[in-house]
């Protein structure tokens, strides 16, 4: 595990697609692999490159919002044909970049990201996930 790992804003499969092209490209490929990763997750904020910010869905959003408050509001998503909405959160690479120094890097590549924090209380996710429903209703 490093601390000192700079991530790449732009992967080069993806050059030239916007921000939600890249988010409708990721979660068309691997919405069911990241949901299922995220239904057993406790301690790990799971990132993945869009260009110039990183997202994370469900339980790392949850976290990384905890790390980054000021950074912005989670957003809730809607998907057609996807039963139960699914909670992203963003954050500008310069941010991840500030985040390799201070947090426990557990995996990386290319699109991808992986880092150690201290495990979600589930009951406070619990209640964080339905009020952004309500919220956003």
């Amino acid at each position: 595990m490093n601390r000192n790992m700079n991530p790449s804003p732009t992967p080069s499969r993806q050059a030239g697609k916007t921000m939600i092209e890249r988010i409708n490209t990721l979660l068309t490929v691997n919405l069911n692999k990241i949901l299922k990763q995220e239904m057993s997750n406790a301690n790990r904020i799971n990132l993945y490159d869009v260009g110039e910010y990183w997202v994370a869905f469900e339980k790392s959003a949850y976290l990384l919002e905890r790390l980054v408050k000021e950074d912005g509001e989670p957003v809730v998503l809607r998907l057609k044909n996807h039963p139960f909405p699914i909670v992203m959160q963003s954050i500008y690479y310069k941010r991840v970049n500030e985040m390799c120094h201070n947090q426990v890097l557990s995996k990386r590549t290319l699109e991808y990201l992986q880092f150690l924090t201290q495990p979600a209380d589930e009951s406070s996710y619990g209640r964080w996930y339905e009020d952004l429903l309500v919220e956003n209703d």
